[in-house]
């Protein structure tokens, strides 16, 4: 029997889990401190299909089916206007896997 994937809502509560563990010491200072100001108002997480550029990120084909990209940063409005990380996610809940694009200041 096939497991059913996690909801869109347990991947993003995954995400957030590990963004908040690893975001101190992947963001750039101003960002850090940004989007700890703007979190209770502004932060956000939205899931999309995974772009076609995982591929070339993570080293094989990706299963949309399966895999779901988690972008969070901050609003302005109803918008996702700053992303502070693009995530790859598995929703097949044996399989623990995440990469993570992180912002790097240009």
């Amino acid at each position: 029997m096939e497991n059913a994937l996690l909801s869109i809502d347990e991947t993003l509560e995954t995400a957030f889990d590990i963004f908040f563990e690893m975001a101190e010491d992947n963001l750039e200072y101003d960002d850090l401190q940004a989007y700890q100001a703007r979190f209770d108002d502004e932060g956000a997480a939205v899931a999309v299909d995974a772009a076609e550029d995982w591929e070339g990120h993570v080293g094989f084909d990706v299963d949309r089916d399966s895999f779901v990209e988690v972008q969070i940063g901050l609003t302005q409005g109803d918008a996702l206007e700053d992303v502070l990380a693009r995530m790859l996610i598995s929703r097949i809940p044996d399989e623990k896997f995440c990469h993570i694009l992180w912002k790097r200041a240009a």
